[in-house]
């Protein structure tokens, strides 16, 4: 099973390892998620959804395309797991710089990932920038 308290901090280390990579434009981002047909990427935008790694490389390549570089700082992180299964939801800001100009937007992600042979990989992640409450 393993100690909630290691497995937790394994988990958080995926997510930092993930925006690392991000924020760096390393593709080696891909090597984070699990080999599986049926991982997926989601962002905010209607038309950021990908399946599959050749979907998601397409997707992470747009994203390190864009003319800012993306990073996080989260407010929370709750991870709970099951076995080699682990979940986790974050809610904080992403923030969008480039150029001499930031950008801070409210943002929350769920993503769930699988641990094989002690490493824990990508099978879902989706952010999404919420809209203020109607």
């Amino acid at each position: 099973m393993g100690d909630p308290a290691e497995v937790r901090d394994q988990v958080l280390q995926a997510l930092e390892r993930f925006e690392s990579l991000v924020a760096a434009r390393d593709p080696a981002l891909l090597s984070e998620f699990a080999e599986e047909a049926d991982i997926r990427l989601v962002g905010s935008e209607a038309s950021e959804v990908a399946t599959g790694l050749t979907e998601v490389d397409a997707l992470v390549h747009r994203f390190f395309g864009l003319p800012v570089q993306i990073r996080w700082e989260w407010r929370s992180r709750d991870v709970s797991f099951v076995g080699d299964i682990a979940w986790l939801f974050a809610q904080g800001e992403a923030v969008l710089s480039g150029e001499g100009t930031e950008q801070r937007v409210p943002y929350r992600m769920t993503g769930v990932l699988e641990r094989r042979r002690n490493t824990w990989r990508w099978r879902h992640f989706h952010g999404s920038e919420p809209i203020a409450d109607r």
